[in-house]
């Protein structure tokens, strides 16, 4: 299984804002720079999440991106399958009319089973388990890396 790049960019943009807290926000251009993310593809990202509720968004001079207690409460599981968009992410038999299918094929239940699994296991865990110790160290040669470019 893969996930697509919308889930990925998503979920660093949930782990960056989650370190943060509620108390700092973030902009488009901070989160571009900091998790070296075409600004034009957090766009959409951000909008997504602020839809969902999963972030807190705000216009003007003092706005800005802060994470929700909704993201920071969901298991990451749930989150995944909420950020993939698709209720059968695994495979779909009917996209391309697969010749198996009349014939009570058992591949898709498998597929769907174990997605089911890898759904449950990431719901064992939340954005918090996935902080790091030395956070300020990745940040800090990022930022040195764009200084010397």
């Amino acid at each position: 299984m893969r996930l697509n790049h919308f889930t990925d960019y998503s979920l660093r943009v949930l782990m960056y804002l989650n370190k943060k807290g509620k108390t700092s926000s973030s902009s488009l251009d901070e989160l571009s720079g900091a998790l070296n993310i075409l600004r034009n593809h957090l766009i959409k990202v951000v909008q997504f999440l602020s839809k969902e509720e999963l972030v807190i968004t705000k216009r003007g001079k003092n706005g800005g991106i802060i994470i929700s207690d909704k993201a920071v409460g969901i298991g990451l599981g749930s989150l995944i399958h909420l950020l993939e968009q698709d209720d059968t992410p695994v495979i779909n038999c009917h996209t391309k009319p697969c010749v198996f299918m009349p014939y009570n094929c058992k591949l898709k239940s498998f597929l769907d089973t174990a997605y089911k699994a890898f759904l449950d296991s990431m719901n064992e865990h939340s954005l918090s388990d996935l902080a790091f110790n030395n956070w300020e160290i990745i940040f800090a040669d990022r930022h040195n890396a764009q200084n010397h470019t």
